[in-house]
Parts: structure tokens; sequence; C-alpha cells
């Protein structure tokens, strides 16, 4: 204990040292002033520790002490340093690199965070899942043999994944077969897909989701504008929507598919002279279309970066809510112990000079919690212009150039959403429960493994009506499921209910991108994009647009 007590100890010292090479100047002038130096207040802490670990009430290790001390100094500069555990940063890097070693599929608890859980979409093309022959719809009941019942979700995934090369033995129960299924599964890089989504929404107009910037991003979206043929489109619609951001370098290089060369992306400026960079588009080859960009509040970082830069240079019309406000720069440092830390070094500016942080001088929950409800006023906000001249927002995240509200969900709606009544009832429906639905069927191979990723099959996807019969049939299983209902509750939703139907069936039979179309078809946000192509087109090639003063309230 002793041992590892010190080792603890020295990871503090680190960690100080580091935060002082940073502080640079200041830290001596604050000496100058101040005799208590830095490695006075290391030692008071040093005797806390120690205090802790002789006279607590309970024995707690250093690492927990240690690490949420560190945590806690992060927490005091702003909301965005960070310290990771181990476990935590492991995590991050995978992310960050866009890989993980594990089987290749995407699972759910049947129940709430614990136990059992389920295979919700195919397992990944070329996958090891894939090559033996797990499905969607699959329910993984047992690991090594122990059944999973009581795990929680993390244990789960933490027994499916593990090194390159190694083997885990699961049993899973598949609808329609009485026995469970054993099968033994080597591990094997699985690619972290950041593009999910790119698709017509009708002829001549394409549709890019970008999910996270990572290492593979640029990479995976000039794919995905090179197989829509992006050049021929009439317009493009690119979902930042929900995207919490990621790598600097990522959101640089994607606006370079778009911000002509030379022109700026972003800049950033901190204390350190290091910091102060200016970072312009470098490649010579774009994508001149009429562009709609999609934000909300929970766009964030590289998210806003991208969206700021086509703003700001008149490229793309901005549609949606107001996005996170998220304008801080962290540099990562790998620490001792397998732990890291993200610390803030700079503040990150769009084209046109705007810092889009939001105030951070209240609560983390303020922060987080209530961004919509303690945004400032327009009247706090500084005005910068773009190239053309219109005027746009900054501190408070990207302002869109038209609002658009994201629709809620009514009562009955969220009820729904929150029992998982829709993924339970497509389970149901692809494993043939449901009668009125027998004429769907997937195409298959063989009994055991089914062919129904449309990227592998020339095989068109069978069409799914839902019928009054199949409507009826699913007002018996609600009464099954003891979810209370009106006829009226039914009427007032049904494009909703037949809607989501057709997506979770879509979904698990097809794979992610055919259930998500379903799901867009019925996105309010989306489909008031498509009705603003002629207008992004207007500001492509005038670089004018008649929305922002007209019909943003908040840019005046």
């Amino acid at each position: 204990m002793k041992n590892r007590f010190g080792a603890f100890v020295i990871l503090v010292v680190v960690m100080s040292s580091l935060v002082g090479g940073l502080m640079g100047g200041n830290t001596a002038a604050v000496g100058a002033s101040n005799p208590t130096s830095a490695n006075e207040f290391l030692k008071t802490f040093s005797e806390a520790l120690d205090l802790i670990q002789k006279n607590y009430v309970d024995n707690i290790g250093p690492d927990k002490l240690v690490y949420s001390a560190v945590k806690g100094m992060l927490r005091s500069l702003d909301p965005h340093s960070s310290f990771f555990e181990p476990k935590e940063f492991s995590r991050q890097r995978e992310e960050q690199h866009s890989k993980y070693y594990g089987l290749g599929i995407r699972v759910r608890p049947l129940l709430r965070e614990r136990g059992r859980v389920v295979i919700v979409e195919p397992p990944v093309t070329g996958s090891p899942a894939e090559r033996r022959g797990l499905r969607a719809g699959d329910v993984i009941t047992k690991i090594e043999g122990e059944s999973i019942d009581e795990w929680t979700s993390e244990e789960v995934v933490g027994h499916l994944r593990g090194p390159r090369g190694t083997t885990v033995n699961i049993t899973v129960e598949r609808p329609g077969i009485r026995d469970p299924l054993p099968f033994r599964v080597e591990r094997d890089e699985i690619p972290i897909i950041t593009v999910p989504y790119a698709f017509e929404l009708k002829p001549g107009v394409g549709y890019i989701k970008l999910e996270r910037f990572s290492e593979s991003t640029a990479d995976e979206l000039g794919q995905k504008l090179k197989a829509l043929n992006t050049k021929n489109l009439n317009g493009l619609i690119l979902d930042l929507r929900d995207n919490p951001g990621g790598l600097l370098n990522a959101a640089i290089d994607v606006s370079d598919y778009f911000v002509p060369k030379n022109e700026m992306v972003v800049s950033t400026k901190g204390r350190i002279e290091s910091s102060a960079r200016s970072y312009k588009a470098p490649s010579l080859e774009k994508y001149r279309v009429p562009l709609v960009v999609l934000i909300n509040r929970h766009s964030a970082s590289a998210s806003e970066i991208v969206a700021g830069s086509l703003q700001d240079h008149d490229l793309a019309l901005i549609v949606g809510e107001t996005s996170f406000g998220k304008g801080l720069v962290q540099s990562v440092y790998n620490l001792d112990n397998g732990t890291g830390m993200a610390l803030t070094t700079a503040h990150y500016f769009t084209p046109s000079g705007r810092l889009i942080q939001r105030d951070y001088s209240g609560s983390s929950f303020d922060y987080y919690y209530l961004a919509s409800v303690l945004k400032p006023s327009t009247k706090e906000r500084e005005i910068k212009y773009t190239d053309s001249g219109r005027k746009v927002l900054g501190g408070g995240g990207i302002t869109p150039d038209l609002a658009v509200p994201m629709r809620e969900l009514d009562r009955f709606e969220a009820l729904l959403q929150s029992r998982d009544i829709f993924f339970e009832y497509a389970r149901r429906l692809t494993s043939g429960q449901v009668p009125a639905a027998s004429s769907f069927r997937l195409p298959l191979k063989t009994d055991e493994v089914a062919s129904a990723n449309p990227e592998k099959s020339s095989k068109p996807i069978p069409k799914l009506e839902i019928t009054d019969a199949i409507l009826e049939d699913f007002k018996e299983f609600l009464r099954s499921r003891k979810v209370e209902f009106t006829d009226v509750d039914i009427q007032t939703n049904v494009e909703f209910i037949k809607r989501r139907i057709k997506q979770e069936v879509y979904t698990s039979s097809f794979g992610l991108q055919e259930g998500f179309k379903v799901g867009v078809s019925g996105d309010t946000q989306v489909m008031k994009a498509l009705e603003l192509l002629p207008e992004a087109r207007q500001l492509m090639t005038t670089g004018r647009a008649t929305i922002p003063a007209a019909q943003n309230p908040e840019v005046k």
C-alpha cells in the first residue's frame, strides 16, 4: 500500500509541474507577491492524503483519492478540462482513432441497464460476428458459460471487447429456435464509423450525417461525397445535429472540402505564444453545391467550427437550433498509470472573429442542462459579419440563419418510446409472429445466416406497409404490455406509429442506414432543409440570403 501511495503522489507532482509549465510567466509573477510556492501547497495536499489513508473510517484506495483530487482541480478551471482514469482514457483513444477490438455488434439491454442484451442491427460487414453468423435480434444470455442476468451493461460490453486475436464464448437465444445457440468468436479490429449515413433524400439531393470528429472522419466524408456524385447534385444537406465534436484537425479537414483554398477555417489563441495559430483550407479541389447545414443545441466544438466557417464564408445556410457554444480547445496529455488529462489551452475563433463560447461562470448543471434557458440575450452578444456582409453573432454558440425547433414528442409518443415498444414489436414482426405481416419476408441465404445487408446484396429491400390489420395487432401488443391508450391516442399518432414500427423493422433487418432513412422521412428539420435548398443556391451564387434578417429573430 505504501508503494502505491508513493506512485500516486508522484502522479500529482508530475501534473503540478505540467500545469506550472503551461502557466509560464504568470506563475513567476504570482511568486513575486506571494512567497507560498506550488510545492508548499503540494506538501499540504500530501499531508491531507496521508491523514486520510491512516485515519479515515473506511479503507479508501489512493487511486480513488488522488483521481478525485485531480478531477476537482481541473473542474475549478472550466467545464471542459478533465482527467481520465485508465478505462476512460482508453475509451477516448479508441474513439479518436476510430477503432476498437471486439465482435462488431451493437447491443442494448433487454431490461434497463442490466442483464441480457439483444443485438439491435446486423453485425458490421466483415466483422467476426458476421463471419460466425450472429444476427440482429439474437439475445446474448451467457458469456463464457456464465449467466449475464445480473451484469451491468458496462460489464457485458467489457467482456465482449478484448485484445485482438483473443476469443470469447457466448450463448444466444434466437427467435424461432428452441435451443440456445453457442458461438465461439475471435475478436478483431472494428472500425468506429463517424459518417454513418449518406444517401439521396430525393433524386439530385444528397444527405450526409456526421456523428463525431475523429482521425478517420475526413476520409469517410470524402468517400461519401464521391459515392453520392456530389459535384452533380442539386443540393446537399450536412447534418451536424447531436454531434459533440472531437478533433480540431478533423474539423479543419472536413471544412476543407468546401472552404476555398487559403481561406481561414479557424484560428486559436491562448495565454502561451505557441497556442496562437491560424488554420487555412489547404486543398485546391472543392465541392461547390447548394449546401444546408443542420445544427441543434447538442452540436458542439468541432461541429461549431465547421458550421461557423461555412456560415462566415457564405458557403452554407445554417438551419436548426443555436448550437451548444463550446469555444475552448483542449490539449490532451498522457500521464502515468494509463491516465490522461485534457487541459484547455486556447480559445478558437471563426473566420469572422467570433468567439462562440458560452458563459460558464455558474454551476456545471447550469452550463450543461440549462443552456437553452440561460442563453444570453442578443444585446449581450457581439456582432460580426460574413464575407458578404451578413450579420452573425458571437458568444453563446452558432446562431442558425433560420431557427427551426425540433419537434417534441407528445405524451403518448414519449410513453411508447420510453417503454421500448417499437423495438419489441419489431422483433415480434420479424420473427413471424404477426400474421398480418406474413407477406414481409427477409432475403435469407440459409436458415441460419441472413444476407440482409443492402451493401452486400443486389436484391431490392422488401417493402413493408403498415396496414390496418398490423395496427390492430399492434394495439393487442400494447394491451399485452399493459400500455394504456385510447382510440384517440392511436388516431392522433398513427403516422408516427407506422413510421416507428417500419424504422425498427428495417434497422434490425437491413441495418441502421435503411432504418434511418425511414426515420428521416418524418424529421421536420430535415424536411425544412429540403425546402430551403433554393435559398442555399441563392447564397452560393450571390453570397446573399433573405433569411437572416427576415426570419431569424436573433439576427437583426
